[in-house]
């Protein structure tokens, strides 16, 4: 039977695919008959075709037809012009759907066959501006998927063609174009700039690159705007990176920097972290969020940088992600080398006069404070000096305690929001390792005699720097810096006036001024031997939420330290190109060697593999028991640790970096794996994370310490966290809270000495 288009068939379309129930019903037939009407398809067939039921792609696949993607795009072209009506969309859709069965007597379509039906149907239902904005909205597409192929010659074609097309019609070719570039000056559009920039910073090809340039220019143009800046030009660019599937080259062109909001509130001091500071530190707080976003988009993987992100870790010191970690410095070095600055010969020979040291220490400091992310540590101050003060009288020797102190607590104040809080160690009894050590004095000349010879001096001087801490500054408010560490090790309590000399010390700290007491151990305390590059810290509460046995703990600790470990060596693999022994570069001055030291060798430096939250990691897998609560749990949490001790050096073993475990002491960092998890998790953390009793501020129990509220007696708290320490490797510290305002010193003192005796502890620190 010959087929007439004005007669409805409405029985041609089944059931088999629920995109096509509207022609289902018999009622749809008015609407096919319209279709037929309008689109003048005279096709003669003996019989309705069937329908089809697939799409051939363009690499020949079949996939189902779904005529709700033709109204999809159908919709989207009208939208771009205006166009509201998506029931209009489903129509229409429909009448392709109609074309195409009846063009292609049943046969699949292919992508191309569909694009040519929604044009033709656009067209002949007078639907012109929509079918001119789908046929751009194809054009594009197409030269994306040239591009992706390889067919750059054509397309550059086809663009100069439209660009020539659009000056004949009177285009605005002719405007000319100011560009607000970075240099602070005005300059005129040149499209070129943009292919050499991309070729510059992405290694793009050349083709590729003019492309790009030529449609952010249509863009442009298009849009009409007469003043471009640099980094709407950036943002347009990485815009069509973007759109052609080419996200490797736009990490590499993307702009670091600061939005105009938060510059703002940075540079009027209405930031947190710029409350009250000084022009200084809104620079260096711009700075650091431009380091911050460029570690985690240059330095560290994809991978890493999300596990920060998301909580899963903490890479510490995003924003000085160019400098290292941390390591212990010796007054040694600047007595028998003088200082030096970065980039240039040693400009100060070695000092002559104790005076001179002090003033060369404090540059040092200050200088050298540049290099490292977390405070200056000097050891054995009063040891090496020794031998520049013997002679001086009890007054001579207060007073040049007193011009160190208020040095070092003026560069803190000083420093513009940098950390600059200084720890100076200080030895009663001259340390095995320096006692027999050959002694330095002025000009860096060997003296001929043992440190040990110094001794007495060494003590009066230590005593000297505890009196100025404990007097504070004006109206004995405490100074901001130094932090005196206070050496109490086996031999410490073999000397001469040792237990004077500590209830000294404990009553400085029990008036509140920055003084710790450290307990060296036998096992390695890495922070004190050697250079540390990097901390990242690891979220131990939400591995026991994800996993909730200990079994499946450390099994997902395995794969959390296999990130902190590649996070090291990305850390590294930065600072070997930032190192020199020219000092051309920005860590040139590490390099160097000095008299008596070697250079920093980096393949010789640790990297902490840090914990947090053990009592709530501890608590989650136990049944909400924390660390102070049960012997079971603190087993527990010392199973956690020698996993991890022995997990962190194996991998680092197989990767060729020394990696040791340590613990989190920024409060910060246990702040934000809180915050995040009471997001993430928040039924599951809701039992653990802790709330600041002031504040309110979420957290959890920093590193390996027990929770505040755990209502023990100092001695007991001292000896359990005293077990953990004893797995660290590195950053051990207990704070213990200063209660009462009648501490004895004498009573301070005891308990110091039965935390040496009694317990594993490796530092105590008395906070108010």
């Amino acid at each position: 039977m010959a087929y007439s288009p004005v007669t409805p068939h409405w029985t041609l379309y089944s059931m088999q695919d629920p995109d096509y129930d509207d022609f289902h019903n018999p009622d749809a037939s008015d609407h096919e008959g319209a279709f037929d009407a309008q689109l003048s398809l005279p096709l003669s067939v003996d019989g309705p075709p069937a329908p089809f039921q697939t799409v051939v792609k363009r690499d020949g696949r079949h996939e189902p037809f779904r005529k709700r993607k033709i109204a999809e795009a159908i919709f989207k072209a009208a939208q771009s012009v205006g166009g509201q009506d998506r029931d209009l969309a489903d129509s229409l859709a429909s009448a392709v759907t109609i074309f195409l069965t009846k063009r292609l007597e049943g046969q699949a379509p292919t992508v191309d066959h569909i694009h040519d039906a929604v044009e033709r149907v656009l067209i002949q239902m007078s639907h012109a501006k929509t079918a001119l904005a789908y046929a751009r909205y194809r054009d594009r597409r197409g030269r994306i998927r040239r591009l992706r192929q390889g067919d750059m010659r054509q397309l550059l074609g086809e663009l100069e063609e439209a660009r020539t097309e659009r000056e004949s019609l009177g285009g605005e070719r002719g405007r000319v174009l100011a560009v607000h570039a970075t240099g602070d000056e005005l300059t005129q559009w040149d499209r070129a700039r943009i292919v050499r920039a991309l070729e510059r910073e992405t290694g793009i090809e050349p083709a590729v690159a003019e492309i790009i340039a030529i449609e952010v220019e249509q863009q442009i143009e298009r849009a009409h705007i007469r003043t471009l800046t640099s980094s709407l030009i950036r943002e347009l660019v990485d815009a069509k990176l973007i759109e052609h599937g080419l996200e490797e080259y736009r990490e590499k062109h993307r702009r670091l920097g600061v939005p105009l909001f938060d510059a703002e509130r940075i540079i009027r001091g209405t930031s947190g972290e710029t409350l009250a500071q000084d022009p200084v530190a809104t620079d260096q707080a711009l700075a650091r969020a431009v380091k911050k976003e460029y570690g985690l988009a240059q330095v560290f993987s994809l991978g890493v940088a999300e596990s920060h992100l998301c909580g899963d870790l903490h890479l510490h010191h995003l924003d000085r992600v160019d400098r290292l970690f941390s390591a212990p410095q010796s007054p040694e070095t600047i007595i028998r080398s003088g200082m030096g600055l970065p980039g240039s010969p040693d400009f100060a020979a070695p000092p002559n006069h104790a005076p001179t040291l002090l003033a060369q220490l404090v540059k040092s400091s200050a200088s050298l404070q540049g290099f490292f992310s977390e405070p200056m540590v000097w050891k054995a101050v009063n040891v090496y000096m020794a031998p520049f003060l013997a002679g001086m009288d009890r007054s001579e020797l207060k007073q040049f305690a007193q011009m160190l102190v208020y040095e070092f607590a003026y560069q803190s104040l000083q420093s513009g929001g940098e950390m600059t809080d200084a720890e100076i160690g200080l030895c009663w009894n001259i340390p095995a390792s320096i006692a027999t050590g050959e002694a330095f004095g002025p000009r860096g000349v060997s003296l001929g005699k043992p440190y040990a010879a110094f001794a007495h001096t060494a003590q009066q001087f230590a005593w000297a720097l505890v009196e100025t801490i404990r007097e504070g500054g004006v109206h004995g408010v405490t100074l901001p810096a130094p932090v005196l560490a206070v050496q109490i090790g086996a031999a410490f309590f073999k000397s001469d006036g040792c237990d004077t000399f500590l209830e000294h010390a404990a009553g400085a700290a029990a008036e509140g001024r920055r003084v710790a007491f450290e307990f060296p151990r036998e096992m390695l305390q890495a922070q004190g031997e050697v250079a540390l590059l990097h901390q990242v810290s690891l979220n131990l509460p939400r591995a026991a939420y994800i996993s909730g046995t200990e079994t499946k703990l450390f099994e997902g600790l395995k794969s959390l330290v296999s990130k902190a470990v590649s996070a090291h060596l990305e850390k590294r693999e930065l600072l070997e190109g930032l190192l020199d022994e020219q000092g051309l570069r920005p860590l040139g001055l590490l390099s160097r060697p000095r008299v008596g030291k070697e250079g920093l060798d980096l393949y010789q430096a640790c990297s902490l593999v840090a914990i947090d939250g053990l009592n709530e990691c501890v608590q989650v897998l136990i049944g909400n028991r924390q660390l102070h609560e049960t012997e079971d749990a603190r087993a527990m949490g010392e199973r956690i640790l020698a996993f991890l001790a022995r997990e962190i050096y194996e991998q680092g073993e197989r990767s060729g970096i020394r990696t040791i475990l340590a613990q989190n002491n920024d409060l910060r960092v246990s702040q934000r794996f809180a915050t995040l998890d009471a997001q993430a998790y928040p039924k599951t953390a809701a039992t653990t994370i802790k709330a600041d009793e002031n504040t309110q501020a979420l957290h959890y129990t920093t590193g390996v310490r027990l929770s505040a509220s755990h209502g023990l007696a100092p001695m007991d708290a001292v000896r359990h966290e005293g077990r953990f320490h004893a797995h660290l490797a590195a950053a051990a510290s207990s704070e213990m809270p200063l209660t009462a305002t009648d501490l004895l010193p004498k009573s301070m003192a005891d308990f110091l000495k039965k935390v040496h005796e009694q317990t594993q502890n490796r530092r105590v620190v008395f906070r108010g």
